[in-house]
C-alpha cells in the first residue's frame, strides 16, 4: 500500500481520499441538485481503489458508504435491520464497478482500460434493472441537464451513466500517464470530445425539436387536507381499522371521501377549464362489493361535467391488507364510459399491499391523440414504459414521500425522453411535473402541505420518434458484451488470474 510521511510517521494514503469521498457522497444524498458532485466522486473512487488492495478497498468503502447512507432516513423509510441491510446493498452495488475495473485492469490492453469502469457500471445497472427494484440506484439519475438527457433517447438512462464513468476513467488514465512521465493529452482529449459530442448533440436536438400540434388542458389533484381521508395510514400502516371488523365504518368513510373528492374535482375543473382530471395515486380504498356503485357514480359525474376523469383507488376484499388489493387507475369519458382501466404492475415491495398485475399498460386514443397511463413506481422500469412509447401523452399518478420527491420525479421524466411522449405526473407527498418529449420541465410544484392542491397545465401533443423506443436496451447489452470482450481479449494476449488481481498489492 502507498504510504505518505506525515508528522514523522507512516500513514496509509487511502483515508485521505475516503474522508472527502464520504463528505461528497453525503452532500449528494442530501442535496441531489448538486449534480457536479456526481462527476467528481467516480474519479476519487478510482484513486481510492488504485491506492489500496482491491478487496480491502471494497470492504472499507462499502462499510463507510453504508454509514453515510444511515444518516439519510428521509430517503430510506425502512426501519430496523431492513434499513441498514438496504443501505449496505446499495453501497456494495455502487462500488462493484470500481472493484471490477481495478481487478481486471491488469488483463486488459492499456488502450482500453479506461473503458472498464463505464462498461462495468452499465452492465451492473442493467442486470439490476431486471430485478425487483428496477433502475433505482442508477448513477444516471444524478443528472438533470436537459441537453445531456437527450442521450437517453438513444441509449436509455444507461448512456448517462456511461458518460459519467467514461469521463472519470479517461481523466484517471490521464493522471496515470502523467505519473509515468507521459503528457496524458490523449485521454483528456477523448474526455472533452465525448462531453462536447453529448452536450452539443443534445443542444441541437432540443433546439430543432418537432413543434407541438395541439395542447390538452389537464388538472391534477392531490387530496391531503383535513377533510381528506388518509385511509392508507389508518388501514395499512397503523391498522386501526380493518374491513373484517369495521367494514360498515370504512365503507361510509370511503363514500364520504369519494363525494368530497368529486366536489373538489368539479370546483377546480370549472375554475381551470380542464379537459382531463387525474387524481394522485391511491386516493381511495374501495371494497369490492361497492365497486359497481363506485363506477356508476364516477361515470355520471364525468358525463355531467364533460370531463375525462382519472380516478385512482385500491380495490380490496374483506381480508385486506393481509391479502393484497389491486392498485387502479380508471379513466371515465364525458360519455360516461370507461376508456382505460389499468392495474399497477410494479407495487413497492414491503410498503404497498398490492398484487402485481400481469397486464402491461396500453395506449388508447381519444380523437387524434394517443394516451396511456401507469402508476408511480411503474416508471422505474424502462422496458415496461416502453410498451406505451407510441403514446402522445402519458399520465403518471403517484404517491411519494418527501425524501425522494426530486429523484423520483426525475426518474419518471427520463421515460418521457426515452420514448418521446409528454408526461403529466401528479404526486401526493411529492413533486408533480409536466415534462415534454424532450425532457423540458414546463412546470412543476411540490405537493407536501396538508391541503387539496391543484396542478394544472396545458400538455403539448408532440410525439417524437426515438431510437430507444425502437431497440430498447441494446446499448446496455452491448456494454455488457464489450466488457466480456475486453476481458477475453486481455486473457488472449496476456493470460492472468483474476483472483490474483483481486488481492494484488496496490500500484
Amino acid at each position: 500500500m502507498h504510504f505518505l510521511r506525515f508528522a514523522g510517521g507512516r500513514w496509509p494514503a487511502w483515508p485521505l481520499v475516503l474522508l472527502p469521498l464520504g463528505a461528497l457522497e453525503y452532500l449528494l444524498g442530501e442535496y441531489p441538485g448538486w449534480v457536479l458532485i456526481a462527476w467528481v466522486t467516480p474519479l476519487l473512487w478510482l484513486v481510492f481503489f488504485q491506492h489500496s488492495w482491491p478487496l480491502v478497498a471494497y470492504a472499507v468503502g462499502a462499510l463507510g458508504l453504508t454509514l453515510v447512507y444511515s444518516t439519510q432516513h428521509a430517503v430510506n423509510m425502512l426501519t430496523g435491520p431492513a434499513f441498514h441491510l438496504t443501505n449496505l446493498a446499495f453501497a456494495a452495488t455502487y462500488l462493484l464497478p470500481f472493484l471490477l475495473s481495478r481487478a481486471l485492469a491488469a488483463g486488459v490492453p492499456v488502450a482500453g482500460r479506461w473503458l472498464l469502469l463505464p462498461l462495468a457500471a452499465v452492465g451492473i445497472e442493467y442486470g439490476l434493472a431486471l430485478g425487483p427494484n428496477g433502475t433505482w440506484g442508477s448513477v444516471g439519475y444524478s443528472q438533470d441537464n436537459v441537453y445531456l438527457l437527450q442521450l437517453t433517447a438513444w441509449t436509455g438512462i444507461y448512456g448517462v451513466t456511461f458518460v459519467l464513468y467514461a469521463t472519470a476513467g479517461l481523466l484517471f488514465e490521464a493522471g496515470q500517464q502523467q505519473r509515468a512521465g507521459q503528457r496524458g493529452v490523449r485521454p483528456v482529449g477523448l474526455a472533452l470530445g465525448l462531453l462536447i459530442g453529448c452536450f452539443g448533440g443534445g443542444w441541437l436536438r432540443v433546439h430543432q425539436q418537432v413543434p407541438a400540434r395541439a395542447g390538452v388542458r389537464v388538472l391534477g389533484l392531490t387530496f391531503q387536507d383535513a377533510r381528506s381521508w388518509p385511509w392508507f395510514q389508518e388501514v395499512v400502516w397503523a391498522r386501526n381499522l380493518t374491513l373484517g371488523r369495521d367494514s360498515v365504518l370504512l365503507r361510509q368513510k370511503a363514500a364520504a371521501a369519494h363525494g368530497y373528492y368529486l366536489a373538489q374535482t368539479q370546483q377546480n375543473a370549472q375554475r381551470y377549464r380542464a379537459q382531463w382530471v387525474i387524481w394522485n395515486e391511491a386516493a381511495l380504498v374501495i371494497y369490492r362489493p361497492d365497486s359497481g356503485a363506485f363506477a356508476v357514480r364516477n361515470a355520471r359525474f364525468a358525463a355531467a361535467n364533460g370531463l375525462y376523469l382519472g380516478v385512482t383507488y385500491f380495490l380490496v376484499g374483506r381480508s385486506f391488507p393481509a391479502r393484497p388489493g389491486r392498485n387502479h387507475l380508471t379513466v371515465f369519458s364525458p360519455h360516461g364510459q370507461v376508456v382505460y382501466d389499468y392495474v399497477k404492475n410494479k407495487p413497492v415491495g414491503g410498503l404497498e399491499p398490492a398484487v402485481a398485475a400481469q397486464q402491461p399498460p396500453a395506449v388508447f386514443r381519444v380523437g387524434s391523440v394517443a394516451y396511456a397511463g401507469a402508476i408511480c413506481a411503474d416508471f422505474d422500469y424502462p422496458d415496461l414504459i416502453r410498451r406505451v412509447g407510441a403514446a402522445d401523452i402519458v399520465f403518471a399518478p403517484a404517491a411519494d414521500w418527501p425524501g425522494i420527491r426530486d429523484l423520483h420525479a426525475r426518474m419518471a421524466a427520463t421515460r418521457a425522453v426515452e420514448n418521446g411522449f409528454a408526461l403529466f405526473r401528479i404526486a401526493g407527498r411529492g413533486k408533480s411535473s409536466l415534462t415534454t418529449a424532450y425532457g423540458e420541465v414546463v412546470r412543476s410544484q411540490y405537493h407536501l402541505a396538508s391541503e387539496v392542491k391543484a396542478f394544472v397545465a396545458t400538455v403539448p401533443v408532440q410525439k417524437v420518434w426515438t431510437p430507444y423506443r425502437a431497440w430498447g436496451d441494446v446499448f446496455a447489452q452491448l456494454c455488457l458484451g464489450s466488457l466480456l470482450g475486453l476481458v477475453v481479449a486481455g486473457r488472449w494476449f496476456r493470460p492472468i488470474r483474476v483472483s490474483t488481481a483481486l488481492i494484488a498489492s496496490p500500484q
